[in-house]
């Protein structure tokens, strides 16, 4: 197991909720301090997890300036991503953050060019990478199993945004908070899991970006706000190894609750991974007598990636770092194709990345 490593949170809200949970599975690490903007939560995990009340810090300054804090596990909205970010490195503190790594290019720029000049253990958190099926998919392509890759699907839907869900004006539609709608939030898996699984780089894009649902109501004000983001995308994209790629991604598909999904169409047959099962694996390939059969792989004796497990492991320096889990280079290089996004669909036509 090895030294005990003291955990502190950034960031209190649902998804932070869901990455304490699975900390407190992870043998030798424990939360030790808490930082978020609200008082109530802070003392509501706090008194949950028997969090001393000196150690509740209503500042991220604080949390990480702590010397009985040994990593930072960061879920926060996007616009403060880049001061966490900045914070650790100088601090030297080990950071597990949440994606996408800026709201813009210029802010992942400034990021990384810190970063070269101090280092720190830092896991960015493209969680689709973690799953079984997922894996068991990265593993199939790299065998040479799915042979040539000829072309892709790539979909992300949610139904939360819809008109009939009378969703009000959260920090998600806040183009000052997000930088860009479901395109950074939903979108910038898509592309991570698609150039995680081939292998392969994009080098041209095509894109559309649209908002379906232009006016939310403020739930303070009670007033309409006008929405500045995208809540749907589509993307085209192609790959250095010659495959094409189709992207789509919306908050406003009724019926899809959290559909992350990917088809992949190889020379050797087709290959399809969905969050809607992630135990499951689909292979299409050819009979002899020229027709084609469907199996659908249960995928037992494969775990997956867990980060939590990876983070702590980082912050002793007990072995080396797994390179499956995304670094802040792969953070960088997923905003630079966020951006690409925009500008084909500012510019109309294909874009070189």
């Amino acid at each position: 197991m090895g030294r005990e490593v003291r955990i502190g949170v950034i960031g209190l809200g649902g998804m932070a909720r869901f990455h304490m949970e699975q900390l407190g599975k992870v043998d030798g690490a424990r939360i030790v301090a808490l930082c978020d903007v609200s008082d109530r939560a802070l003392e509501e995990v706090g008194e949950k997890l028997g969090i001393a009340g000196d150690k509740r810090y209503p500042t991220i300054d604080e949390l990480i300036g702590d010397a009985d804090v040994d990593g930072i596990v960061s879920v926060t909205p996007n616009d403060s991503h880049v001061a966490i970010l900045k914070a650790c490195m100088l601090a030297g503190k080990p950071l597990f953050a949440e994606k996408p790594l800026t709201r813009t290019l210029a802010e992942a720029e400034e990021v990384l060019e810190l970063y070269k000049s101090n280092p720190i253990p830092l896991l960015i958190n493209f969680s689709y990478r973690n799953g079984p099926a997922f894996q068991y998919a990265k593993d199939f392509i790299g065998q040479g199993k799915l042979g040539r890759i000829n072309h892709l699907f790539v979909q992300y839907l949610q139904d939360w945004g819809s008109t009939v869900k009378n969703t009000p004006f959260l920090w998600r539609f806040d183009e000052a908070v997000t930088g860009t709608g479901t395109l950074g939030d939903l979108g910038s898996h898509m592309m991570d899991i698609a150039e995680y699984l081939t292998g392969s780089r994009m080098t041209e894009l095509q894109a559309m970006l649209q908002t379906i649902v232009p006016e939310r109501i403020d739930p303070v004000t009670l007033q309409s706000v006008s929405v500045r983001v995208d809540d749907f995308a589509c993307f085209n994209a192609r790959f250095e190894n010659g495959s094409v790629g189709v992207f789509q991604t919306s908050r406003n598909a009724l019926g899809s609750g959290n559909q992350h999904e990917i088809t992949l169409y190889g020379e050797s047959g087709t290959l399809h991974v969905s969050t809607l099962n992630d135990r499951q694996v689909s292979w299409t390939y050819p009979k002899e007598d020229g027709g084609t059969v469907t199996e659908t792989f249960e995928v037992t004796g494969v775990e997956g990636l867990n980060p939590w497990k990876e983070f702590a492991s980082r912050i002793r320096g007990d072995r080396s770092p797994n390179p499956e889990y995304a670094s802040l280079e792969d953070g960088y290089r997923n905003q630079l194709l966020l951006e690409t996004v925009v500008r084909a669909h500012l510019a109309r036509s294909v874009v070189t990345v």
